[in-house]
Formats: C-alpha cells, sequence, structure tokens
C-alpha cells in the first residue's frame, strides 16, 4: 500500500468506537458530556504520538505527566467547541482542503482515494471527519479570539535578547591536530625525532610517526570547545595562536603536542540575525497566557461539572 497512515490517528483526531462496553460520565460541559471511553481513546492516542518522539523512561515520565492533564484538556476542547459553535464558525472549505492537501501528501490522486485507503486501515471516515472539523473549528476560535489581539514591539524583542543572551552566545572554539608519544623507554627519543621532522618536513609528516590513533587519522581531533578539552592540555591551548604548535604537554597517558590550526572566539549572534525566533518565542508565551485567560472566561459562561477525576 501507499505511505502508511499514521498522520491520521494524530492525538486530538480521536479514533471512535474503542471503549464503548462500559462507559460512564466523567464530566459535563454545558450540554456536552465526557465520558471514560473519550478519556482513553484520547489517553491511547496520546501515547502513540509521544512514542514517536520518546523512548523507554523518557516516554514513561512524559506520558505520565501529559495523562494527568487528559480530562482537563478534554474539557477545554469542548469549552472552545461550544463557543465556536454558538459563534457560527464555519470550516467546511479548511476540511476539505486538509484532506486534498493529505490525498496529495500521500499520494493519492483524489480525495476518494485516501478515504478508501482510511477505511482499509480500520479508520471511520466520518467519525475522523467529526473530529478533525471540530479541531478545526477550535483552533479558528483560537484565532479569533486569541491571535489576532497579540503583538510583539521591538522594545520587548530587545528586552528579551538582553536577558536571554547566553542562550544565544557561542563558546570559544579550537580546530585541533595531536602528535602523541607513550611514556615508556625510548619516549624522550622518539619525542626528538618527532621535533625535528616537525621542524624539515612539518606537521604532516611528523605526525605519522605520532603514536596510535593520530598516526592512523591525520592527527585530527576536529573543532573542540573549552569544556571538551582535557584540563591539562587548556591552559597551554589557550595561549597558543592559531596556526602555532604547542610545546610537550605531559598527561598521565603521555606526551602530546597539539597544532592549532583555527580558532574562533566566543560570539553573540546578532539580535538582527534571530528577531524573527525572538519573536516567536514571546508570541508564544503571550498566546499560552491569553489562552489561559480565555478558557477561564469561557468557563464562567459554560458551566462545568466535574463528576470523576480520570485515575
Amino acid at each position: 500500500m501507499r505511505k502508511a497512515l499514521l498522520l491520521f490517528t494524530l492525538a486530538g483526531f480521536l479514533l471512535a468506537g474503542e471503549y464503548k462496553l462500559v462507559d460512564e460520565v466523567l464530566a459535563v460541559v454545558g450540554d456536552e458530556v465526557i465520558t471514560l471511553s473519550d478519556v482513553k481513546n484520547y489517553e491511547k492516542e496520546l501515547y502513540k504520538f509521544l512514542s514517536q518522539k520518546y523512548k523507554g523512561k523518557e516516554l514513561k515520565e512524559k506520558f505520565a505527566s501529559a495523562r494527568k492533564k487528559i480530562l482537563n484538556n478534554l474539557i477545554q476542547k469542548k469549552l472552545l467547541l461550544i463557543k465556536a459553535k454558538e459563534e457560527g464558525i464555519n470550516v467546511d472549505q479548511d476540511l476539505q482542503l486538509t484532506m486534498k492537501n493529505m490525498a496529495k501528501e500521500y499520494g493519492f490522486s483524489t480525495v476518494e482515494e485516501l478515504e478508501k485507503a482510511m477505511a482499509a486501515q480500520g479508520i471511520n471516515v466520518e467519525e475522523w471527519k467529526k473530529a478533525a472539523r471540530e479541531n478545526l473549528m477550535q483552533q479558528r476560535l483560537i484565532q479569533k479570539e486569541v491571535d489576532v489581539k497579540l503583538s510583539v514591539t521591538q522594545g520587548e524583542i530587545r528586552s528579551y535578547y538582553e536577558s536571554h543572551k547566553r542562550e544565544f552566545s557561542s563558546p570559544a572554539r579550537w580546530s585541533l591536530r595531536a602528535i602523541k608519544v607513550n611514556k615508556g623507554e625510548g619516549a624522550e627519543k622518539k619525542k626528538r625525532e618527532i621535533d625535528k621532522v616537525l621542524e624539515t618536513k612539518g606537521f604532516d609528516e611528523a605526525v605519522k610517526l605520532s603514536d596510535p590513533p593520530f598516526n592512523s587519522n591525520k592527527g585530527e581531533l576536529g573543532e573542540v570547545s573549552a569544556r571538551e578539552i582535557r584540563p591539562e592540555f587548556l591552559e597551554v591551548i589557550k595561549t597558543t595562536p592559531a596556526g602555532k604548535l604547542t610545546s610537550w604537554i605531559e598527561a598521565e597517558d603521555g606526551f602530546y603536542r597539539f597544532l592549532v590550526e583555527k580558532y574562533s572566539p566566543p560570539s553573540v549572534k546578532p539580535i538582527s540575525r534571530i528577531r524573527k525566533e525572538i519573536e516567536q518565542r514571546i508570541l508564544e508565551e503571550k498566546r499560552a497566557q491569553a489562552l489561559k485567560k480565555f478558557i477561564e472566561k469561557l468557563k464562567k459562561e459554560i458551566p462545568v461539572k466535574i463528576l470523576r477525576s480520570y485515575p
């Protein structure tokens, strides 16, 4: 079959009919109810969604944390949906466009082909469309009541930049190559031989005399930051100009000389390069706060009764 239609089970587009044998009303929002099956279906899709991003212990922790918020999330969705219906928000065209885009993305010629493929995977297409339509209605309401009222000033961007400079900073870095001589009998003689080759033929020839592993990889260490350099090496490397060699440095496992090929000083990204990123961060923070206030407002307009918390 064509590309697997995993997208059809994203959290929020809940599949119906999974848990129907035993049901119970957990909460009432206006005239709408939230049942145990609603919560279990949401929980199932939530786990699928998180398992695409996390594994093992981290997945368990993320899921346990998110699971505590399921009933509250469903209450918020109901509040938004009720308000969207009251305001007569119509998303039929949005849904048609969504279906067309999905058909194209998954390689189908028509929406009808897409729906047949969904049905073949056991997805109730009408239920899926209903969930998708409700999700789009909620999004449209948030755009109308929250997003359009948000703005970010240049002063806010500058203030955020100044107070988060560490996040936009890059530490000093060195591009290094190394020669090593193991400790033991003949070490001093070998060091002198390497020094002579360094003076007459250069680093590329001298590194061939190095003990492993640098004799086989041309001494390449790549670009490293201060925290990636052993303390006994760092002080010497810091005072060595780019293009120069350090003196021999004694370490527990041998003697080393480093070629500092390049030095990149610490830097801070200019605000002009990250203005859009900062603006988006501020907007997301403002959006979360504004949405929280909007939900609280809806709770005052639409009665919410929690009959039993989700265990």
